[in-house]
């Protein structure tokens, strides 16, 4: 590859300061590499742009034209960078995100609209999806994922746990009775998650402390969590959700929690996650800070 600015450069700043030892200290070179490197950019144009002597330096026609062509690309050069640096170092600017569905209607979305209230020179585009995301070919910034998550080239930082409660709405289990123990769900109709999600079963912590996992099915399956919850609220069966999206309809009343002396205690990590190459955005970095500060 070659260095077709850092030779403009080099010629710029052998004119501008009158020889090539000047130009040199200036660029932190030696005057041979200085030497060599307009000697390159002559070969590679095909004609001489400077008559060079011990004591005198004189551009001829075509120099003095690629000088002052050489002068405006570095200084719109000069004047880019600058403009990313002041950018970069603000709060502004665009973030896309994208996040499950759940977790944003029960945790996110309220803190976003914090965020953005503290700093109205952001913008966010925000996705909703429960499917896995390529960050990079998406152009998304950071992703907000639950469960565990495998290997990749995103740095992940965890924002929270949450554990997972078997619950039921009143008016089901007015009409089907309350569960004392956990094999007694084989007779309820327990809702599930489908896909990769839907395992069949669902692990209890017996008195003796060991994990009993209870073999239950139920006549809908739901790939993803808002919709089972939704199914849950209006009395169709039992679910086993977790508490961040919950939370709300055990405080209200809309659902009630089934078995929790024989609750496993797991945890469902929530994570955000974001690409590893470069240096992260101040605005990215500033949002990942608040939901960790929040969360």
């Amino acid at each position: 590859m070659d260095n077709r600015a850092g030779e403009m450069l080099a010629f710029v700043a052998v004119v501008e300061r009158g020889s090539f030892s000047a130009a040199a200290e200036e660029l932190g070179l030696t005057s041979s590499a200085v030497s060599k490197a307009i000697s390159r950019l002559e070969q590679r144009l095909g004609v001489r742009l400077a008559i060079r002597s011990t004591r005198s330096l004189r551009l001829t026609a075509e120099g003095q034209t690629f000088l002052e062509g050489a002068q405006h690309l570095l200084e719109e050069m000069n004047r880019l960078e600058a403009d990313i640096q002041q950018t970069s170092s603000q709060l502004g600017g665009m973030l896309r995100i994208s996040t499950n569905i759940p977790f944003a209607i029960h945790v996110l979305n309220p803190i976003l609209a914090d965020f953005l209230m503290e700093h109205p020179g952001i913008r966010i585009d925000l996705s909703y999806s429960d499917e896995t995301v390529d960050l990079i070919f998406d152009g998304t910034d950071l992703a907000i994922r639950s469960g565990i998550l495998g290997d990749s080239s995103m740095i992940a930082r965890r924002l929270m746990t949450s554990t997972r409660h078997v619950v039921a709405a009143p008016a089901y289990l007015a009409r089907h009775g309350h569960p004392l123990h956990p094999s007694e769900l084989r007779e309820h109709n327990c809702l599930g998650l489908s896909r990769r999600r839907w395992y069949g079963n669902w692990p209890f912590r017996m008195h003796d402390g060991t994990i009993e996992h209870v073999e239950v099915r139920g006549n809908l399956l739901v790939n993803q969590g808002e919709g089972l919850r939704e199914f849950a609220v209006r009395a169709l069966g039992v679910a086993r959700l977790s508490s961040f999206h919950i939370a709300e309809d055990l405080k209200a009343g809309r659902l009630v929690a089934l078995l929790e002396d024989f609750n496993a205690g797991d945890e469902e990590p929530i994570s955000v996650i974001y690409p590893a190459q470069g240096q992260v955005p101040v605005r990215t970095r500033a949002l990942i800070d608040f939901l960790a500060s929040r969360l």
